[in-house]
């Protein structure tokens, strides 16, 4: 063999190997050669009452009464006296970070960008940091879009988008912690679930695929106590420690081989992200609860059984929660006429309004009740004995025969006090 040959042959056999080992470096990333499929879901129903200004020619603003979102119209973005109005909406998607908003006028483009302005929360970066923290909205077709092109200003906690059109607006976390409770009991478990939205080129944001094992670098417990089973997965189990006081646990999650597309001014654009989730590990006895994204812990509450009806109430630094059962035993008391056997009646504040599990119509004189339940899963017979167990359902308010609603769940163990 002429020496030519031989080097061609080295040649192609390095080609080979070198091809080889490329491939093999690719294998922890994500498999992207499937077409996404664009998520798609039902817009939610609008809740409470909107708020609605008229602006002209000249310009002017709008925002929600507790200025969480605000929009600002230049002047010339309408040429005449245009109706614009902000609602919020019940969020059903499991994007938004919590809170969802239909800003009207919808289906025309303006002249000119509106500024929309979310003044965000701790709730909104939970289980993640501001830096993955994104305008998203919903269109008519119930298609869902991140925007990549805003302002976050940290000092602030602001996060500014321009756009000239309306539609469901909200705030996403692309990277994330979830978790099925945000506070425990000592000694009890709960899942969590490293995440990651992707968006298309065009920032449509398809349907979840989900994480890969290979992905997950580790996950910890950084402080708190605990351990955390499962190994390098996408889903973990975390188990609270065991503890007679109320501990805050943080832990953390290290994913790598993240291909999206980011603010370049933001971390995490190489591909390995962090972030961290706290997770309250309560006292002996607890009442916690969630209120249209809100979560409350107790600060007072009592449970006592009168008569075959056991009540519980509790109260939060501004909030409060009380539900009643017309018997006490172990089980599911569905919420409804209080005069057929297991059922149960449940009432909670919200900004300071009482909303109740059943109203009557104006125009028919019905008795309307929600949907919803109170679960024991433990009783006690005597007076100091723990009762445990869960509390979920839609609540009303019906005011100047205006209907608005909000949905409750929570879970509670305490000591019986009668």
């Amino acid at each position: 063999m002429n020496t030519n040959k031989l080097v061609q042959l080295f040649f192609i056999a390095g080609l080979i190997i070198l091809g080889a080992a490329c491939k093999k470096s690719n294998t922890d990333k994500p498999d992207n050669s499937k077409p996404s499929v664009p998520l798609k879901t039902p817009r939610g129903q609008v809740v409470g009452t909107p708020k609605k200004v008229t602006i002209g020619a000249n310009g002017g603003s709008i925002a929600m009464p507790d200025n969480y979102i605000s929009i600002q119209v230049p002047a010339g973005a309408v040429d005449n006296n245009t109706e614009f109005s902000i609602q919020e909406v019940q969020a059903n998607a499991g994007i938004q970070t919590g809170r969802l908003f239909r800003i009207l006028p919808e289906g025309i483009t303006l002249k000119k960008p509106v500024e929309i302005t979310f003044h965000y929360t701790d709730t909104d970066i939970e289980g993640s940091n501001e830096d993955y923290l994104y305008p998203c909205y919903q269109n008519s077709e119930g298609g869902w879009h991140k925007i990549m092109d805003c302002t976050l200003d940290k000092s602030q906690k602001t996060l500014k988008v321009s756009t000239t059109h309306f539609s469901d607006w909200a705030l996403l976390r692309d990277v994330a912690i979830k978790t099925t409770k945000n506070a425990l009991g000592s000694g009890e478990e709960a899942t969590l679930e490293a995440y990651v939205i992707d968006e298309d080129e065009d920032g449509t944001i398809p349907e979840f695929i989900g994480l890969k094992p290979e992905q997950i670098v580790e996950w910890k417990v950084v402080v708190g106590g605990g351990t955390i089973s499962g190994g390098k997965n996408p889903i973990v189990t975390y188990k609270a420690p065991n503890t007679s006081a109320q501990v805050e646990a943080m832990v953390e999650v290290t994913v790598k081989n993240v291909v999206k597309k980011s603010d370049p001014k933001r971390p995490g654009n190489g591909g390995l992200v962090i972030v961290r989730r706290t997770i309250t590990v309560l006292p002996e006895e607890y009442v916690v609860w969630k209120i249209s994204g809100g979560e409350q812990k107790a600060m007072f509450f009592s449970m006592g059984v009168f008569n075959g009806k056991a009540i519980l109430s509790a109260t939060a630094t501004n909030e409060s929660v009380s539900f009643q059962t017309n018997s006490y035993v172990i089980g599911k008391f569905s919420v409804g006429d209080m005069s057929k056997p297991k059922m149960a009646d449940l009432t909670a504040t919200y900004e300071h309004k009482t909303y109740e599990s059943k109203y009557t119509e104006c125009d028919t004189y019905n008795k309307v009740y929600a949907s919803g339940s109170i679960i024991y899963d433990m009783v006690s017979d005597t007076v100091g004995g723990l009762v445990q167990g869960s509390f979920e359902g839609q609540l009303f308010k019906l005011e100047n025969c205006v209907l608005d609603y909000r949905n409750v769940s929570g879970r509670f163990r305490v000591r019986r006090g009668q």
